[in-house]
């Protein structure tokens, strides 16, 4: 599997009962590959998940970048949510 590192985590918390945006996160796979602007959202159920860079075209948001394994896309929201709570702390 490839390793998974929080580069720089960007808290943007907006207070909201039903969830939202909570920060971003620049994440390097590997040696590779750097993904900036990941975005950690909170559920209405305060579960959280991650959505990848998005660039706008025409009247829709399209994906810039997709993560095919599920198991990777895991990694990568763990290791966001854990530099979120990390952040939380300073």
């Amino acid at each position: 599997m490839t390793e998974v590192k929080v580069v720089k985590f960007y808290p943007f918390e907006i207070p909201h009962k039903k969830g939202g945006l909570v920060g971003y996160a620049d994440v390097k796979l590997g040696e590779e590959i750097l993904i900036k602007a990941v975005r950690l959202m909170r559920n209405k159920y305060g579960g959280y998940y991650v959505l990848m860079p998005t660039v706008y075209v025409g009247e829709k948001n399209h994906e810039v970048v997709e993560v095919l394994s599920k198991e990777l896309l895991e990694a990568i929201r763990k290791k966001v949510t854990e530099a979120y709570r990390e952040s939380l702390k300073t």
